[in-house]
């Protein structure tokens, strides 16, 4: 989710934050997640 959307903010860390509410973690727990998937 988070990277198919990084094209629509201005920098990864906008985008987690703003995905991270919707899916119920915080933003630096998405942000680890995305980080072991790359």
């Amino acid at each position: 989710m988070v990277l198919e959307s990084q094209g629509e903010y201005d920098s990864q860390w906008a985008a987690i934050c703003s995905i991270a509410p919707k899916i119920g973690c915080t933003p630096e727990t998405l942000r680890v997640w995305v980080r072991q998937h790359e």
